[in-house]
């Protein structure tokens, strides 16, 4: 993995916003893996809760509103996430990787891990980290993309960064996504239960397509400061115009998933 594009991904939580907000506003079919997750949970508000990989903290942000009050922990590696978990009444940030969680066995009642394991190395250290850190008795649930989501716009940043010399692979650990994340969780959990989506990003003009292709640049190696940046976004903005151009009454469709995946920790 390539830790510096994701150093610069989430030193700015803008990129990651931009992302949220299309998945919200442009999905094909309603698009909600926070309401996913919690049905999946089903808590009843005293859990003590770590969101590993917490990035803009809104998930904790949302559990506060509804009143939660058991403690709500945001860990993460950016110091730009942490601090927006501190901003958020109720909610803790704390630095740490998924890989060493900085609490003691049997911390937390749940441990969430949304979209994010596929970032660390060492996906079965992980894992086993978040069964070491969560009581009897509590869960776990991951939330992982199927493979290729959204292949046609990652395609295009990658093809516009490569004419320009960057590129070379994406930040995304490719053995994590949903058709293997079962597999990696069975040895350490047991049973693992799956609840899966199926849609797709749809685009019918260019703006919103090209806000959030820019939103993939630091994953395909074009950081922020990059030279060549503005450039590749020129270059790519006249490719998608011209895409709608000469396909008129056509929309920009890109398939996507994801899995979350939920089991009970049980005694050792």
């Amino acid at each position: 993995m390539c830790s510096y594009r994701l150093d610069a991904e989430y030193a700015d939580p803008t990129p990651l916003e931009v992302r949220i907000d299309t998945h919200e506003r442009y999905s094909e079919q309603p698009d909600d893996p926070v309401a996913d997750v919690l049905g999946a949970l089903a808590l009843t508000g005293t859990e003590h809760l770590a969101d590993i990989g917490c990035g803009d903290a809104r998930f904790l942000a949302q559990l506060a509103a509804a009143g939660h009050h058991g403690s709500l922990v945001g860990i993460d590696t950016s110091p730009a996430m942490i601090a927006a978990a501190d901003a958020v009444p109720g909610v803790r940030g704390v630095f740490g990787s998924a890989e060493r969680i900085p609490f003691d066995d049997n911390s937390f009642d749940v441990i969430t891990a949304r979209h994010m394991l596929y970032h660390v190395p060492d996906p079965m250290a992980a894992l086993r980290e978040f069964r070491r850190t969560t009581k009897p008795g509590g869960s776990v649930t991951v939330v992982v993309d199927h493979p290729g989501t959204c292949p046609y716009t990652g395609e295009l940043v990658a093809a516009h960064a490569a004419t320009y010399g960057v590129g070379a692979g994406s930040a995304v650990i490719s053995t994590v996504d949903s058709d293997t994340l079962p597999e990696l969780m069975a040895p350490v959990f047991g049973d693992v239960r799956i609840h899966r989506s199926d849609n797709a990003l749809v685009f019918d003009t260019p703006e919103p397509l090209v806000r959030f292709a820019e939103a993939l640049f630091t994953f395909h190696g074009v950081t922020p400061n990059h030279p060549r940046r503005q450039a590749i976004l020129t270059d790519l903005r006249e490719d998608i115009e011209d895409w709608f151009t000469h396909h008129p009454g056509r929309t920009w469709r890109d398939p996507k998933g994801y899995i979350v995946a939920t089991a009970v920790v049980e005694p050792e």
